[in-house]
């Protein structure tokens, strides 16, 4: 599995047509792609030209399938034992229920190169997801990561470098692991694919496979894409003259080079679980967030399903999981890097504390992997799809795709040099949209973070415990007189010092922590920092409109008046520090830090705001302020660079 702005994972190859269903009791009959040949020259029978209608949202059907008949089939194919039919599928609970378990993961990344912000963001909104429950106190939970490492491209690239496919793939592996450890990614799972306990889980689940009569052998051929590890069809593909005058068939889309090639290899009955899957979506709307992507999927399950090849001949490609039983096949690395998910919960034997308890953090360049052939492998291997999919978009820099070849593929590293740790993390989560591709440029970085979390947000915290302010260096009184509860604010005269837009600013608060919660578990977290950036500037308001550095502090009405100001202004912050956790998790613990907020009072299951308002105690009323650690977060500079270039490997 190979992460792309978002996550690529390479493989697979044509376009199918859509023909009627074959005649006949079975409902697996392989079908012919375009860009491949028969093994046979048989004519192609009647059923096979038969149109069928395209449901206008599917995209090209990108599988490496057989093109011969059944009749012709059995020459060269092992006996096809009957598929038993996957169990009753258990209905996804909520994740809102107290105590439960709940894996999260980040799709596994492709050990050619070292990681990118595509890499990076798909780790971050799993990271905050995961975080975020922590904080709810919803019950134990995981979060997995890694690196996928088998396949030919790793193969190939190895031999290039002079150097073995298990010591190219543990540097990059390393280059993963600090990125998300300097990233404060609290995974709790690296998984390598190249690992034993990787190795037995996906032995064990082909078996399962087959077992079930899930697989049987056949033939095809067509043109291979190494880069891409996969099978293109001839409409995909353009000639190429290189600097000798040669010619060369190349992908239209990424300008690799392709080989015709003919293989026999081991197919999965993906077509036996059509009906399966339309179910498991019908009877789970959230399965799959957001929406648009939930849609995808469906249209993609009008049309048939062919039957997938999930092996290449080992005499192609050693560097994979061998086939047990056939020493002449190897796992199809796309196969393998799907199983990484239970392997980390570690199946076979200890995986049903967990399963299917899963919730999957993907690029929308792998939707049709996690949300089609990962749930009818799971399905045949007699396991339960996984409780939710949250699908997300790409990452363009000044608009342009990231590309080694234009040289703007952005670096984590010197981006969390650059804008620190916290600061990438929440302009990325901040940012970046699910629904829709995003666009970085440094520009953009400075704006959003010197207005968000150096001015709006630092600057409340500095100004409302600033010496001059709030000598005393406590957290203040808050007094009822000054700012009496009111039933409707808008229909009421005022009572104390208070305005209708401070009223306003408590409402806001006061919903936040559920508006928040909402949005995490819809997998829109931007829309959450977007409702706390909203308070934030609400809070300032309050700060400015009435201007305590002008109010006497020996005048004990003027005090009192005073003291609430600060008290409310704390509270907020104190909500704002909690929420964000989460997201900037240093800069929240500096700030909570600052307000004497104790570790144990961080979670957000028992966060209370401003309870003085409504005539309960404050625990923090009185309490004297943490040390003065110095600004919360550091204007930065206009950078005279338009981007931050990729670490030579």
């Amino acid at each position: 599995m190979e992460q792309g702005h978002g996550t690529a994972l390479r493989i697979l190859c044509w376009e199918l047509p859509r023909h009627g269903a074959a005649p006949g009791p079975t409902s697996h009959r392989p079908r012919r792609p375009h860009g491949a040949r028969a093994a046979s020259r048989t004519p192609a029978p009647h059923w096979l030209s038969r149109p069928r209608p395209i449901c206008p949202r599917a995209r090209p059907l990108c599988l490496a399938v057989s093109m011969v008949p059944p009749s012709l089939w059995f020459p060269l194919a092992m006996p096809r034992p009957a598929l038993l039919l996957p169990p009753p599928l258990r209905r996804a609970s909520s994740t809102a229920g107290p105590g439960r378990r709940l894996l999260l993961s980040t799709p596994i990344f492709y050990a050619n190169g070292p990681p990118h912000i595509g890499h990076l963001y798909s780790a971050l909104l799993a990271d905050a997801l995961h975080r975020h429950r922590g904080l709810r106190g919803a019950g134990p939970g995981r979060l997995s990561t890694g690196t996928d490492e088998h396949g030919l491209k790793i193969q190939q690239a190895a031999a290039a470098a002079g150097t073995s496919p298990p010591e190219l793939c543990a540097r990059i592996s390393a280059l993963f692991h600090q990125a998300f450890t300097q990233a404060a990614i609290s995974f709790t799972d690296f998984i390598r694919t190249s690992e034993p306990r990787h190795c037995q889980a996906v032995c064990h689940f082909w078996a399962a496979l087959q077992e079930r009569g899930a697989l049987y052998k056949g033939s095809y051929e067509g043109w291979y894409c190494t880069a891409e590890e996969g099978f293109l069809p001839e409409s995909q593909l353009t000639e190429r003259v290189d600097a000798q005058g040669n010619i060369h068939k190349v992908s239209m889309e990424s300008g690799h080079e392709v080989h015709w090639t003919k293989e026999e290899n081991y197919m999965f009955k993906l077509s036996a679980f059509q009906d399966p899957l339309q179910k498991w979506l019908r009877n789970n709307p959230r399965a799959i967030s957001p929406e648009p992507f939930y849609q995808r999927v469906l249209c993609w399950l009008v049309e048939d399903l062919p039957d997938l090849s999930i092996s290449r001949e080992r005499s192609r490609l050693q560097w994979g999981i061998p086939v047990p039983s056939d020493s002449t096949q190897t796992i199809y690395v796309w196969v393998d890097a799907l199983v990484n998910y239970l392997s980390v919960l570690g199946y076979p034997e200890t995986h049903g504390e967990w399963w299917p308890a899963v919730h999957h953090v993907v690029g929308k360049d792998i939707l049709k992997f996690h949300a089609v052939y990962w749930p009818a492998l799971l399905m045949a291997a007699g396991l339960s799809p996984p409780e939710r999919i949250f699908v997300h978009s790409h990452w363009t820099v000044r608009g342009q795709k990231m590309s080694k070849s234009l040289g703007n593929v952005i670096d984590p590293f010197a981006c969390n040099e650059r804008y620190t740790v916290d600061g990438f993390r929440y302009f990325l989560l901040r940012q970046g949209v699910p629904e829709r591709d995003c666009d970085y440029y440094d520009e953009k970085v400075v704006k959003v973070l010197n207005s968000e979390l150096a001015d709006a947000l630092g600057g409340l915290l500095n100004r409302s415990t600033a010496p001059g302010i709030n000598p005393s260096n406590t957290y203040p009184c808050f007094s009822e007189t000054c700012f009496p509860k009111v039933v409707d604010y808008r229909e009421t005269e005022a009572l104390g010092r208070a305005a209708a837009e401070d009223y306003e600013l408590v409402v806001s608060v006061a919903s936040l922590p559920l508006q928040v919660a909402s949005y995490f578990e819809d997998f829109q977290i931007y829309k959450a920092l977007e409702c706390i950036a909203l308070c934030v500037r609400q809070t300032n308001g309050f700060f400015q409109r009435h201007r305590p550095w002008k109010l006497d502090r020996k005048d004990p009405t003027e005090k009192m008046w005073l003291d609430t100001i600060i008290h409310v202004t704390l509270e907020c912050l104190r909500v704002y520090g909690t929420l964000l956790q989460p997201v900037i998790p240093h800069i929240a613990d500096k700030l909570l830090s600052r307000l004497a907020v104790e570790p144990e009072e961080r979670k957000i299951s028992s966060l209370t705001f401003l309870p003085r308002y409504n005539g309960k105690p404050c625990p923090f009323e009185g309490r004297q302020l943490g040390p003065d650690t110095g600004i919360l977060f550091h204007r930065l500079e206009k950078s005279s660079q338009h981007q931050i270039e990729n670490k030579k490997l």
